[in-house]
């Protein structure tokens, strides 16, 4: 199929599902044309992300349109938004460093800010909320996903909802997001911001031997770092990261003592050497893949010791053993392989990888139907479901910066 009769089909495509749609709601923006080039569908699915999945500074990662969802675009799953706020932070940043534009740095700067709300919210200095949302009522989809016990009211942002119960994925989200707008983006005062972030957010979690905890004092469900209890190695892996991140930045010796504790006396960089896990294969998972290359992009550059190097290094590989052998339907499967080659030095990016970047796609829009509850009992609604492509924008300017990407692509 030659690409001008592909970009043909997905016009009359496009029209046809704007046509049929119009009783749905469909979005008045249309999804990237897949035959177009490269750059053009990442300038189209980052003028969606900010039409329809931007609000307060932060990225909804999943949109549900009317007539099932509010004309306001914040109905849908708010369990990752902390995460893919970072991960458009770490976009920014890298897009900066490859523009020099004060557009794209005031970018990264607004979403460094929602970042901060994520935790002001809450009320609670180093206690970051997962998600907020502005309301006067709670929203039926608190209890349609996930943590739906975990929503409160703001008493520091009135007028505001806050989901809780933050995960060690997002701990591995911001102290890569954050520690990367702080090294390549941020001015002098936005520097300090990131800084004074990390140590409330990452200082917390260590005043608290090394776990997550929520506003009530308890642990959260996914937040275990902590040397007393049983963890996952990929646990023992980012926590290093982060602690090793949270010194780079603040350069307060407390972080490097912790980290060195960690090593010393509970062995947490032996534990790293198998934070992938490879058998059974039920067990493996992509979102695991990418804490483990976010952590080793800020460990293994930071870190100067030649024997932990070394074992960083067989850590890298055991994921590169697999990585190798994936296919490329994550979003986040290209930034492996770039990674690995910025870390390494070895070769990685190769044909089929620059083939699956040139590819890469955004999220998915979908037409779904839902149940909803109304005064007359269930009824069945249609409308269109749409998926942030914060990954594969990251993806992109991560390229562009590492000169993996060309940019008439």
């Amino acid at each position: 199929m030659t690409a001008l009769f592909a970009r043909r089909i997905w016009t009359l495509c496009t029209l046809w599902a704007i046509a049929s749609g119009l009783a749905w709601g469909q979005p008045e923006m249309p999804v990237p044309d897949p035959a177009a080039p490269l750059h053009e569908r990442i300038t189209a699915w980052d003028a969606l992300l900010h039409e329809y999945h931007y609000h307060d500074n932060i990225v909804q990662t999943q949109v549900i349109f009317p007539p099932f969802g509010e004309d306001r675009h914040i109905t849908g799953n708010h369990e990752d938004v902390a995460g893919h706020t970072a991960a458009l932070l770490a976009a920014y940043s890298h897009r900066y460093a490859v523009t020099r534009e004060p557009a794209h740095r005031a970018a990264a700067d607004d979403l460094m800010q929602g970042i901060l709300n994520l935790e002001r919210v809450t009320g609670v200095p180093g206690c970051v909320a997962r998600s907020f949302y502005q309301t006067d009522r709670p929203l039926w989809h608190e209890q349609a996903y996930f943590f739906p016990n975990e929503w409160h009211d703001s008493k520091t942002m009135p007028g505001y909802r806050w989901e809780g119960d933050l995960s060690s994925d997002k701990f591995t989200d911001f102290f890569f997001a954050v520690g990367t707008y702080w090294e390549i983006c941020a001015d002098e005062e936005h520097k300090q911001l990131a800084a004074d972030f990390l140590d409330r957010f990452v200082g917390r979690c260590v005043d608290f031997n090394f776990k997550l905890v929520d506003v009530d004092g308890k642990m959260t469900l996914w937040g275990n770092f902590c040397p007393d209890l049983p963890h996952e190695n990929l646990n023992a892996l980012e926590m290093l990261a982060g602690l090793r991140t949270a010194y780079k930045v603040t350069g307060k010796d407390r972080y490097l003592a912790a980290y060195h504790m960690l090593i010393d006396r509970y062995h947490y960089d032996d534990q790293a050497i198998l934070a992938k896990v490879l058998w059974p294969k039920e067990w493996t998972v992509p979102w695991d893949d990418s804490l483990a290359a976010q952590s080793y992009y800020m460990l293994m550059r930071f870190e100067d010791d030649p024997s932990l190097m070394q074992k960083y290094r067989m850590s890298i590989n055991r994921h590169y053993f697999a990585w190798k052998d994936y296919k490329f339907g994550y979003a986040s499967v290209p930034f492996y392989f770039m990674l690995y080659q910025v870390l390494t030095g070895e070769e990685a990016v190769d044909g089929s990888v620059l083939d699956a970047i040139k590819n890469m796609r955004g999220g998915h829009r979908t037409l779904r139907t839902f149940t909803k509850n109304t005064p007359d009992g269930p009824q069945q609604v249609q409308s269109y479901e749409e998926e942030v492509s914060a990954d594969t924008i990251l993806n992109y300017w991560f390229g562009r910066h590492y000169g993996f990407i060309d940019p008439a692509w």
